[in-house]
């Protein structure tokens, strides 16, 4: 049983507006406000998962203006006060910079654990260890920043590695390793090799540190970031907040992720990673969700909603509202909405970006 702390805190990242998951997932509507894996939506299972590990009045949500109705809608429990608003997206970068200097408005001590609110993962349980104790890991290691790493079951060529280093600690039963190098999205080959050997992890994007030293790093790094910051905090403190002053400030700021503009550029004896156990999927198209709710069992079809079939195998079936009925199918994806309906070889529903940009030069109202 986790100990909470009341200096640790969990921002859940919830302001993309991801399409990989057309047509459920829409701007209006996005992956992290939809039900895939369970009749509680990917939110809702992210807000669960975190409610274990660090005190509910210390769970965050980072989100934009248009997503405010549906995460107070989706998680009641939360005050207006816990959503911390990006005023546009401008990367992971700045967002996150953003969360580090909100939090230590609230707390100096805080310590920042910051998740995605689009995973699945099958053992809960591992997600708690593994997050405790990166937080504890930050907590003792406060100039430094503590990432999760996943142990890859498979040569992923559509995430991000990270390799480690030299063993460092050992904090709440969990090894804690220095981050040596991150690797982005190799190739096939160099996956397979990364497989074979120990010290290579996915990178899960979860990052966590003291929210204060944070954004000395950011200072370092990004320094107009921090100018930008210091000027939006200016706003926040007054009476009267300018929404469009602040907004006229963030978009200024480089569009970034958080990887290559400061993890990447910190000194190796400045990360640290703590590798996980986790079963743990970034749901990064359909076939992967396929393959995450496929697992071990091997079953040939993986059915939500009404279907019938005779003789398909390996296929992937989503009805929202009718019956979808399947003949002598391989391989394939069926995904039914209230206004369109996608079928696509497994193999290749990464490539539905594709389909997004057919949409957007048509000027089509489905996105």
């Amino acid at each position: 049983m986790i100990k909470k702390k009341k200096n640790f805190y969990a921002v859940i990242m919830a302001g993309g507006t991801g399409t990989r998951l057309w047509p459920l997932s829409r701007k209006q509507k996005p992956k992290q406000f939809q039900s895939f894996t369970s009749n509680k939506t990917m939110i809702q299972e992210t807000y669960a998962r975190v409610a274990k590990v660090v005190p509910k009045d210390n769970i965050f949500i980072s989100t934009t203006d248009a997503y405010i109705d549906l995460a107070l809608q989706q998680l009641p429990q939360l005050k207006k006060e816990q959503l911390i608003l990006e005023p546009m997206p401008r990367g992971t970068a700045p967002a996150i910079a953003l969360v580090a200097k909100y939090i230590s408005k609230i707390n100096p001590d805080a310590i920042v654990a910051t998740v995605a609110s689009d995973h699945v993962i099958k053992n809960v349980e591992e997600f708690c260890d593994s997050l405790f104790a990166a937080l504890c890991a930050a907590e003792k290691n406060v100039k430094k920043l503590v990432i999760v790493g996943i142990n890859p079951t498979c040569p992923d060529t559509g995430l991000g590695y990270i390799k480690m280093g030299k063993e460092l600690d050992n904090v709440c039963g969990k090894k804690v390793f220095l981050a040596d190098a991150f690797v982005e999205k190799p190739d096939k080959k160099t996956a397979e090799k990364y497989l074979a050997k120990w010290e290579y992890l996915w990178n899960a994007g979860y990052f966590i540190f003291s929210a204060t030293d944070f954004l000395e790093i950011v200072k370092k790094f990004t320094p107009k970031t921090s100018e930008v910051l210091n000027e939006i905090e200016k706003e926040w403190n007054k009476k009267t907040i300018n929404k469009k002053k602040i907004e006229k400030l963030y978009i200024s700021l480089e569009n970034e992720p958080i990887d290559t503009a400061i993890a990447e550029k910190l000194d190796k004896n400045d990360r640290l990673v703590v590798p996980s156990e986790m079963q743990w999927s970034d749901v990064g198209n359909w076939g992967s969700l396929f393959d995450f709710l496929n697992g071990d069992a091997k079953t040939s079809i993986v059915v939500r909603g009404k279907h019938i079939d005779v003789g398909s195998k390996d296929c992937f079936i989503h009805a929202e509202n009718k019956l979808v009925a399947t003949l002598g199918l391989k391989d394939i994806v069926i995904i039914e909405s209230e206004d369109a309906i996608l079928v696509a070889d497994k193999n290749s529903s990464g490539e539905v970006k594709k389909i997004i940009e057919k949409l957007k030069e048509g000027g089509q109202n489905y996105l």
